[in-house]
């Protein structure tokens, strides 16, 4: 190749380059100008349409009012805009316009008209304002508290496929409020909201499979839902995640303990049984090879156990800690009945001997 045409190449790729880059600056600039416009007809048309008295168009003016769509952010506009559209029966008006009374945005904070109006929209079927009635009767604003009509309220928001609601729901069941606690309804709230992407179901869900409310203990399961909790920036998803590892450090350090005691342990006790030529001559012996063999076997488990995770993920975690429990509770006890006995009975007898 020669010298032009080793400069051409890239003389050509920075032009191609170059030339695609001002392209697209063009194609953005004209979208942004193109969308403006789009914008500006679209205010000019539902303006137009909501003055003439179209419940939707001052639904929709009210909500570009609110998150500053179009035209400045204005609360007080969006709260006026909304009431119209109210006062013809919008559903979708009546609750936003609740929710300004309950936050004090535009309005005056007035929970007890906050309240009036999601009542008018929870009665047309309005699945979020049903919600909303729930959670006011749960704190008491707006109404004396009752928890019973909040559980009224979320189990029909629920119905219609609310999170929150169900959320709220399976909180209410995990803590006997309002009805008589029950874990396992309480899960299956969770379990609803937690498959729709809340944040505080999946939490919530994975805590339960951590301690075993409602469920089977699965630390699995529990794991699981901590992370897509945790995903969605739930903080105490994440403090969950940090004591499931900080607690898997701390049972892999016991179990090398346990390694590093039980083997060489274990070793010695059966040592009348392993080595060739060696014989079990009496009870003792025999009770001393068995200590041993307890050992290595416990010793054996935990290895096995910091090979997997320390189980902690395991769908075997409950039966792995049984069978852990059990080998040692077993050593103790051969240690304390049988072992220690003997060793001071050998030791009288060592000492009283003539000299």
């Amino acid at each position: 190749m020669t010298s032009l045409a080793r400069i051409r190449v890239p003389l050509v790729c920075i032009v191609a380059v170059s030339g695609a880059s001002i392209a697209w600056w063009f194609h953005k600039r004209n979208a942004v100008e193109w969308k403006k416009v789009s914008d500006a007809a679209t205010l000019s048309r539902v303006r137009k349409a909501a003055k003439e008295g179209d419940a939707k168009a001052q639904f929709d003016l009210a909500v570009m009012c609110y998150k500053g769509r179009g035209l400045p952010q204005d609360y007080a506009e969006a709260a006026r805009w909304y009431r119209k559209a109210a006062d013809q029966g919008y559903a979708k008006a009546q609750m936003n316009l609740g929710d300004m009374y309950h936050d004090g945005k535009g309005v005056p904070l007035d929970y007890a008209e906050g309240f009036r109006w999601c009542q008018k929209a929870a009665a047309q079927g309005d699945a979020i304002a049903q919600q909303a009635l729930g959670y006011m009767h749960y704190h008491g604003q707006g109404v004396p508290q009752d928890y019973t009509e909040a559980i009224r309220w979320y189990k029909q928001a629920a119905a219609h496929g609310d999170a929150v609601a169900q959320q709220s729901l399976g909180y209410m069941y995990s803590q006997g409020q309002g009805v008589s606690r029950d874990y396992t309804e309480a899960n299956r709230w969770y379990r609803k909201a937690a498959e729709q992407g809340d944040a505080r179901a999946q939490y919530s869900l994975g805590y339960m499979y951590a301690t075993g409310q409602g469920v089977l203990r699965d630390y699995i399961e529990a794991h699981r839902w901590y992370l897509e909790a945790a995903k969605r920036g739930n903080p105490e998803a994440r403090r969950a995640l940090e004591s499931l590892r900080t607690r898997s450090s701390e049972a892999r350090r016991s179990e090398w303990i346990l390694i590093a005691v039980g083997f060489p342990a274990g070793l010695v006790f059966s040592l009348d049984f392993l080595l060739p030529g060696r014989r079990l001559r009496d009870w003792r012996q025999v009770t001393k090879t068995l200590l041993g063999l307890l050992c290595l076997s416990n010793a054996g488990l935990n290895l096995y156990a910091v090979a997997h995770d320390d189980m902690l993920y395991s769908p075997y975690f409950r039966a792995f800690h049984r069978a852990n429990l059990l080998l040692g509770t077993t050593a103790i006890l051969i240690m304390l009945t049988v072992m220690l006995p003997g060793w001071r009975k050998q030791s009288k007898g060592e000492n009283s001997s003539p000299t």
